[in-house]
This record gives C-alpha cells, structure tokens and sequence, in this order.
C-alpha cells in the first residue's frame, strides 16, 4: 500500500476535520495528537498517536474525518494509497484482526479519558496520563526503566486533561513535591509508580508486544 514516506515538522497539520477523500498514513517516527476545534476557539486533545499507529483511518473506510492529526514533533509518515483497504483486509485476516484490536484499544483509552474529564480530580487526570503513556512506550521499547520521553508541553497537557494553567501548574507541583513524578527536560521520571497509580486509579495493561498494524 505504501506510494510515499513524508518527513514533516513540528506542528504540521496532517489531517483537518472536515476533509474529504484523505490518505491512510502510519505514523514511523515521532509523536502527532488527535484533536478537535471548540466553539470558543481551543482545542480538545482527544489522544496521542506513537510510532507504529494509524492516522486517517476514518477517510479510508468513511470518506471523511470529523478529527485533526497535528504533529506534536518532527515526524515521518508512510503514505498509504497503493491499493484499498477494504481490499487488502478482505485477503488478510491477521491484519484485519490486528486493526480491530488497535481499534478496541484505542476505543477504552477514550472511554476511560471522558470517565476522567468528567469525574475526576486534576492529579487523577494528569497522573493516570503519565502512567498510561509510559506503559505505551514501555510497550513500543521506548521507555527506560523510570523513564520515558514526554515531548508534550503544558499546553498540549492542559488541552488533553480540561485542565486551566493554574490548576495543571498546581498539579505538577505536587506531583513533583510529593515525589510521585516530575517532567524534566522533555523527559516524564516515574518516582514512585504504585502510589501514583493508587492515586490516579490506573491499573497497568498486561505487557504484550504490538505488532505494527502496516
């Protein structure tokens, strides 16, 4: 399916609400996030996309998207135009059950990311974040030990966790002052897993390598 392999910049918007006919891309190198304009003029970070995941899916199978794709870093995709998707799915079944799975899973993120907007306390918010990220990484061999790259500024946070600048400040402070996590130099250090994630109410996904969907 692949026809090209793009390099792109910080801040490039790859998908816009609302495009007709757009292209099926993976995402190789970087970090891009999902999100949607609101009335007032900000923006609703709706996921993160790492490396080995899938943008444009709703055009490929609905001819249109409802979402934006911004590239949160320097980024290279992979184009996919070379043959259907529905075509290749149909003589594929591993690759179709690998796409559902992807798809269930990014589904609970979201489920799980509108039970925290809607319910719970900042620190619950930003703590079950860091922790969700990390095991992402972790998962994709990205993490290191404690460690983990976290490019994502407090802007980026405050529109992923419906957090106002001064309640995410606060909330970093504590994290950082009760040494449960700190964010330094674009890197998240976990200091003390288990009380974050009794804290945030994060319960940790069995490690299982993914397979790149394409």
């Amino acid at each position: 399916m692949k026809t090209a392999h793009l390099a792109l910049p910080a801040k490039h918007e790859l998908v816009q609400a609302g495009e007709v006919g757009g292209a099926l891309y993976t995402l190789y190198e970087g970090w891009a996030f999902r999100y949607k304009k609101l009335p007032a003029g900000g923006r609703q970070i709706l996921d993160l996309v790492l490396p080995g995941e899938i943008i444009g899916l709703s055009s490929a199978l609905l001819g249109t998207v409802r979402h934006s794709v911004q590239t949160l870093t320097p980024a290279s995709v992979c184009v996919m135009t070379g043959v259907p998707l529905v075509e290749l799915l149909r003589g594929n079944l591993d690759l179709a059950f690998d796409l559902l799975r992807w798809r269930v899973e990014e589904e609970h993120r979201a489920d799980v990311r509108l039970a925290l907007l809607g319910r719970c306390k900042p620190l619950q918010r930003i703590g079950y974040l860091m922790l969700e990220l990390f095991d992402r990484l972790n998962r994709l061999e990205l993490a290191d030990g404690t460690m983990c790259p976290f490019p994502l500024q407090r802007q980026h946070l405050a529109d992923a966790t419906g957090l106002s600048m001064i309640h995410l400040n606060r909330t970093l402070s504590r994290l950082r002052g009760d040494r449960l996590a700190t964010i330094e130099d674009k890197m998240l250090i976990i200091l003390d897993r288990a009380r974050l994630a009794e804290l945030s109410g994060y319960r940790s996904e069995p490690l299982t390598m993914p397979r790149m969907l394409l």
